[in-house]
């Protein structure tokens, strides 16, 4: 369903009721899955005093590759690190200048999409194939958060992990990272959410 195509007037029709609850609720920003153009961006943010943080999934639903969808998004492949690094580049300069754009977010919980298989990895122990795997995601997001800081460097950029699953990893191959996004599914306490993520990296 690709609710960017329906009519100005339908989409309009449904911003102003969403965005309507969500500043009547006291909520300043979202997040957007790329795909939104920049005009609704700016309409949410003019309109509602709502800013947007742009989220691309950085392959975490697959890619396509040379006309071929491929389910699970190999972080080794030379080939799908250049689109991806490229898809997200484009993002970035296609909102450069979009009023009420907040912050860049890559991923949605990608350490759980870990599942291609490659001969970088076949050989190693189960356990230690998705370490390997982690570090090709990871060293990724931070080529890209670099590259995003040399474009838009008033903007910060985050990540949307799945917890705190590798931070050790983030921590040594995104070291630039602005803010430590989550999601978490814990219950009705954080537990020591915070405290690791400020003694792993130090940023919000």
């Amino acid at each position: 369903y690709n609710f960017w195509a329906r009519s100005d007037d339908f989409i309009r029709q449904a911003l102003d009721r969403g965005m309507s609850l969500i500043q009547a609720m006291g909520g300043n920003a979202i997040r957007v899955y790329n795909g939104i153009p920049p005009r609704w961006v700016e309409y949410i943010y003019d309109n509602y005093g709502i800013w947007s943080i742009v989220n691309h999934p950085v392959g975490r639903y697959g890619v396509t590759l040379s006309g071929t969808y491929i389910p699970n998004t190999d972080y080794s492949n030379g080939a799908v690190r250049r689109l991806l690094r490229d898809e997200v580049l484009a993002l970035v300069e296609e909102f450069t200048h979009t009023r009420g754009l907040l912050m860049w977010l890559l991923g949605n919980e990608n350490n759980y999409g870990l599942e291609w298989s490659s001969a970088e990895t076949e050989d190693l122990p189960e356990g230690e194939q998705y370490r390997v795997k982690a570090e090709y995601l990871y060293s990724l997001m931070g080529g890209i958060v670099d590259a995003i800081h040399a474009r838009d460097p008033n903007r910060p950029v985050a990540m949307a992990n799945g917890d705190l699953q590798y931070l050790d990893v983030i921590a040594e191959e995104v070291p630039n990272l602005d803010v430590f996004g989550s999601n978490v599914y814990r219950g009705e306490s954080f537990g020591d959410f915070f405290v690791e993520v400020d003694r792993a990296m130090g940023i919000p």
